[in-house]
């Protein structure tokens, strides 16, 4: 079982520490999960499906040690970010209506030329 995670956004400062976006490869399946850190301590979160797949928590799991260390590695550290970034902002991830809007005939398939 083979767990890689890198880093897709840094979220913002909360709480004193900074939330951060990751993405999780278990074995080749692709997810989302998040790391909240502070100067003093951290937190990862993954999807249950990896919880699933590990059978256990993402904690309790026998490559965690080795997960940190690599995660770490590649965060700058959060009292850099903490003087440089705003607040999250969650009003941008909760304001989703269900609604999915599509932009009509914005490009006619005829105007499309295709190069060799």
């Amino acid at each position: 079982m083979e767990i890689k995670i890198d880093i897709v956004d840094y979220m913002g400062k909360m709480d004193g520490g900074i939330l951060v976006l990751l993405s999780v490869n278990c074995d080749g399946s692709f997810s989302e999960g998040t790391i909240f850190y502070t100067p003093d301590n951290l937190v990862i979160t993954v999807s249950e499906e990896v919880e699933n797949k590990i059978g256990s928590k993402i904690e309790l799991w026998d490559g965690y040690q080795d997960l940190l260390t690599n995660t770490l590695k590649k965060l700058i550290p959060c009292e850099e970010l903490l003087t440089r970034m705003d607040e999250v902002d969650f009003s941008k991830y909760l304001e989703y209506d269900g609604e999915t809007g599509f932009v009509e005939d914005e490009v006619d398939p005829d105007d499309i030329e295709f190069k060799e």
